[in-house]
């Protein structure tokens, strides 16, 4: 090979690695890929701290209806496990005055008629594990996604542990003040009760 011509190729492989940026300065790195996000929902639940036992998520098909936790902290009316468990099981939503129910769509801005339509007003804590019928235990559920059926089936299954003493009721309580979705991953989804 002549002089020549190595140095037209030395200059051509200087002119490809200029263009083509391969020559450090211009490089950056490939940004960190991002973890998939739930449709409709702008981040996902907060489990930081939350210990769950070792299970398979299920698909969610949209976001977490959680409460708001300033307009709905949750109350308590009993930790009395036997006047709980001498309860009827299906103490529920009709209890809940409808002028109470406006007053707590109107707390959570939820004020268009056709909108309301897409929730029920739940407790938090329901009546049936010692909750009070109070403005402070009660948020706006959601149909879609994981909301008001995933937490009636986790209020059913806590009292159903509560009242077999499988579980301390002022436990299940606080489970649901604190965080009932993980709650309901803990004690339906890890269970298999799902």
């Amino acid at each position: 090979m002549t002089a020549r011509r190595a140095a037209s190729l030395a200059l051509g492989l200087c002119i490809a690695v200029l263009v083509t940026g391969c020559g450090g300065g211009g490089h950056r790195p490939a940004a960190a890929p991002r973890p998939p996000q739930v449709p409709g929902q702008a981040s996902g639940p907060d489990l930081a701290n939350v210990n769950l036992p070792d299970f398979s998520m299920p698909l969610v098909t949209g976001g977490v209806s959680r409460p708001r936790p300033a307009l709905t902290p949750g109350a308590i009316a009993t930790r009395n496990t036997a006047a709980v468990c001498a309860m009827p099981d299906h103490t529920g939503n009709s209890t809940i005055p409808a002028a109470t129910q406006e007053a707590v769509f109107r707390e959570y801005g939820i004020t268009n008629a056709q909108v309301q339509s897409k929730y029920e007003i739940d407790y938090l804590v329901p009546i049936f594990l010692g909750g009070a019928n109070e403005a402070a235990n009660m948020w706006p559920a959601a149909f879609k996604g994981t909301g008001f059926f995933e937490k009636n089936q986790l209020d059913h299954v806590l009292r159903d542990r509560v009242c077999h003493r499988t579980l301390p009721l002022f436990v299940a309580q606080k489970d649901l003040e604190h965080n009932w979705y993980a709650a309901w991953l803990r004690y339906v989804v890890a269970t298999g009760r799902a």
